[in-house]
């Protein structure tokens, strides 16, 4: 009876981590604490995350494929320009999807939609709209990145 119980108790927990509210703030707080640069964002990745993003704009497409360092490395460069910039940023994350695992209920496949702005102190504005797909795993403590692919287009130079 008792492994009734905790199999009962398992996938609860599973269903609340994964769930589409829990999720979709969980991706948002990630995207803030990323612009942020906040202590710890690259443990958001998994130690095996794969991650391949494409993004569009006006000079071609800018590109990044590879592992938990290759995107943290990114993660640290890119975010020297935020910082020296200052700009305004406003995210809207909008959940397109979200498909959980089979047995033993781990991970969950999220896909978002994503409207970022970026309001430079007396220069322009500048938009990006793109679609993530994120797949989830929960760990003991919180969730993780196993994998993330995003496509996007957008003003920004990169």
């Amino acid at each position: 009876m008792w492994l009734v119980g905790l199999l009962a108790v398992f996938y609860g927990h599973s269903q609340w981590a994964l769930s589409k509210s829990r999720a979709l703030g969980w991706i948002e707080d990630h995207e803030q604490a990323v612009f942020a640069m906040k202590e710890g964002v690259c443990d958001d990745f998994a130690f095996d995350v794969n991650v391949n993003i494409r993004a569009g704009h006006p000079k071609g497409e800018w590109q990044v494929d590879g592992g938990k360092n290759y995107v943290c490395d990114y993660v640290r460069a890119s975010n020297a320009h935020v910082r020296v910039l200052k700009p305004a940023i406003d995210t809207r994350t909008e959940l397109v999807s979200l498909e959980h695992s089979d047995f033993p209920w781990m991970t969950a496949k999220v896909k978002v939609r994503q409207i970022t702005t970026f309001t430079l102190p007396g220069a322009r504005t500048l938009n990006e709209v793109g679609e993530t797909t994120y797949v989830l795993r929960r760990t003991i403590r919180s969730l993780q990145i196993a994998e993330m692919t995003s496509r996007s287009e957008g003003q920004f130079p990169r």
